[in-house]
């Protein structure tokens, strides 16, 4: 029987420099020792063993919403009304049937052969950004070109005005940091200002759009997404916009920096990449299972009914992090798990969610960064690390604030 407990030094620290640089060997000693580890700091359980995760994934005694249906408190929605009506109304804290209505409204629009149709423009702003960034030297590459692109990608398929990027970033970063429920109340009030911002954008340009309607636009196609039943809401198109912000600019930006490490970190599979660029999608799925940039805690589901897993009590209201980057390097998921292979095929379903909660902008963000990749490759047919990543403290992301890259395009 396990226990949820765990030896005396044997501690879960997420913000330990060690940890940030490489968390698996950490990972490794917990599925070993405590695979389902009680995180005092969050009052919750977190879940490290890939048979754990994919059963507790699925199980219907957990959902999304840590409120249990009850929403937010009055003095939470007093004191921070922007964050409430974008959180309220976003898809994971909707009941099963207004998720499901809002799903299949909206789920046409994103399916990989729909965004296909985005892929010249999605090409020709990244050609854009790599052209304005030096032929050779030493670069940043998540400051000068992963932080760069995504947001103006997003932007451009929304037919959001130019000038408006940064403020946007900083929505979907504070949107997504503000979903950790160990935060301080400090560092929670710190990303209030963004999220306002960011609000209030969003809900001037949907009301200019639909005013004035665009043929083969995002958004006037989400502003039309409904039937004279279904219709979506104000509310619920606020916070979709912002979920896609977050699914299709600050996840990229991390797997595209990720990315890049580990190719300079491999050159043997960099060389594959180069010799077949189609290998650029599996590229990105193996550096998702190999090196994945959460923070270590994983998906967060909350307990709607209180029951027992393998001895661990499990009480309602409780967060429980399924901890999808121990899953991806366990032995029981795939064979040499601490081998970083581009020529895998692995289902990666758990990473960006399961089921009705499969990410909505997972198809968009692979998009990206699959064209993003493939062009920084053919840019600079020369690059070599110029230095160890420098890594931040986002509450979610093991971000790396600094990628120095020496590149060079062909002469």
């Amino acid at each position: 029987m396990l226990e949820a407990s765990a030896p005396s030094e044997l501690k879960y620290d997420p913000f330990d420099p060690v940890f940030v640089e490489d968390p698996y060997p950490t990972f490794r000693r917990f599925r070993e020792e405590a695979p389902i580890y009680a995180w005092d700091q969050v009052k919750g359980h977190i879940v490290f063993r890939y048979r754990d995760v994919m059963a507790l994934i699925r199980d219907p005694r957990l959902g999304t919403d840590p409120t249990l249906g009850g929403g937010f408190s009055p003095e939470l929605r007093a004191a921070w009304l922007d964050y409430v009506a974008v959180r309220e109304n976003d898809l994971f804290m909707m009941r099963p049937e207004a998720h499901a209505r809002v799903r299949k409204l909206v789920t046409p629009l994103f399916g990989p052969r729909q965004l296909e149709a985005h892929r010249p423009r999605v090409a020709q702003i990244i050609q854009e950004v790599l052209a304005k960034l030096p032929e050779r030297g030493v670069i940043n590459v998540f400051r000068d070109f992963a932080q760069t692109y995504p947001v103006r990608v997003i932007a451009a398929m929304l037919n959001i005005p130019p000038g408006l990027e940064a403020e946007f970033l900083a929505f979907a970063d504070a949107l997504i940091a503000t979903i950790f429920p160990g935060l301080s109340p400090e560092r929670f009030a710190s990303y209030m200002p963004a999220i306002s911002r960011g609000r209030e954008i969003v809900r001037s340009v949907i009301a200019d759009r639909r005013a004035h309607p665009m043929a083969d636009d995002l958004m006037t196609h989400l502003i039309s997404a409904c039937d004279d039943a279904d219709r979506l809401s104000d509310g619920e198109l606020e916070s979709l916009i912002g979920g896609l912000l977050v699914g299709g600019s600050d996840t990229t930006v991390h797997l595209t920096t990720y990315a890049i490490l580990e190719l300079l970190r491999h050159p043997d599979q960099l060389a594959l990449l180069r010799a077949d660029p189609s290998l650029a999608r599996s590229t990105l799925d193996e550096t998702l299972r190999y090196n994945a940039f959460g923070r270590g805690g994983g998906l967060t589901r909350f307990v709607e009914e209180p029951f027992s897993w393998n001895g661990v009590e499990f009480h309602r209201g409780q967060p429980l992090f399924l901890n999808t980057q121990s899953a991806l390097r366990d032995p029981e998921f795939v064979a040499d798990p601490d081998v970083y292979d581009i020529r895998r095929r692995t289902n990666l379903s758990p990473w960006f969610g399961h089921g009705p909660h499969f990410c909505l902008g997972a198809s968009l963000a692979r998009l990206e960064a699959e064209t993003a990749l493939q062009q920084f490759l053919v840019r600079y047919p020369t690059i070599e690390l110029a230095g160890k990543p420098v890594y931040g403290n986002h509450p979610i992301f093991r971000d790396i604030l600094d990628l120095p890259v020496r590149v060079a395009v062909a002469d």
